[in-house]
């Protein structure tokens, strides 16, 4: 479960974007979306993402030791499981009720600018950068940033989905 940090409020959450077709999204290119909620990942969601995945590196999981070694004293969550996060994060940004499925079809760009220490605050500020009619699908390509509480960005992608029916 992905807890909310203790000073959201609920009242700043916003509705996402929400078209029949993704071709419908188009007037809305180059517009930066309504943000949206503010999340966190806990130690023990780390310790289960970092399970599942063999990562072995000590600055996810050794509270003791990022104590004594690290800068801010705590653990970092693992960048890839950020990005993990982002789909359902998007999801918050803008909506296709009208597609019959959607594939992720690139991740371009990815860039770890800051880490992430479990409790932190979180949430994703997209862009759309394309929508575009294919033969057999439509291409929407957003820009994807998870920004810290603080402003800080944390994590900026590229990303490229396609719609189907």
């Amino acid at each position: 479960m992905i807890q909310m940090p203790p000073d959201f409020e609920s009242s700043t959450q916003a509705i996402p974007l929400r078209v029949a077709r993704a071709i419908d999204l188009a007037p809305f290119v180059g517009t930066e979306l309504a943000p949206g909620r503010w999340r966190s990942v806990t130690q023990d969601e780390v310790n289960r993402f970092v399970a599942l995945t063999g990562d072995r590196n000590w600055v996810h999981t050794d509270a003791e030791r990022a104590k004594r070694e690290l800068n801010g004293g705590m653990t970092i969550v693992p960048g890839q499981m950020l990005l993990a996060l982002v789909p359902a994060l998007l999801q918050e940004a803008y909506v296709v009720a009208g597609a019959a499925q959607s594939r992720a079809a690139a991740l371009r760009a990815v860039r770890f600018r800051y880490p992430v220490r479990p409790g932190d605050g979180f949430r994703l500020q997209a862009r759309l950068t394309l929508v575009q009619q294919r033969p057999r699908f439509v291409q929407v390509d957003a820009s994807c940033d998870l920004e810290l509480n603080s402003g800080q960005r944390v994590l900026t992608s590229q990303r490229t989905d396609v719609f189907f029916g």
